[in-house]
């Protein structure tokens, strides 16, 4: 519970973390399956970037929109290709690298 706290706090100041170019290498729609309920999709999208000489370093991000959800995710997934640039958020911390896309 804390960590969520800690990634909900860090994330008002992201803006002000530097940002690297990237590029997406795989978009894929996964399923979610559950019991009672009708199954449900979200959007999982994986990118490789570098930061300076380091690298490449690869990231996955998760979108799983509120409302609509199974519409939603199929029209941005028709709108995100491998290959297509992004703008990465980099935090360097004790030598580690934490990503998430813009």
């Amino acid at each position: 519970m804390f960590e969520d706290l800690y990634d909900a706090v860090s994330f008002l100041w992201s803006w002000t973390w530097p940002t690297v170019d990237g590029s997406v290498t795989e978009v894929l729609v996964e399923r979610i399956r559950h019991h009672r309920n009708p199954d449900t999709f979200r959007l999982s999208v994986t990118y490789e970037f570098a930061v300076g000489a380091d690298g490449p370093y690869t990231g996955e991000s998760f979108w799983a929109p509120a409302f609509c959800r199974n519409r939603r995710v199929a029209a941005a997934r028709r709108k995100i290709h491998s290959h297509q640039r992004v703008l990465v958020w980099c935090v360097i911390s004790n030598n580690l690298y934490s990503s998430a896309p813009v």
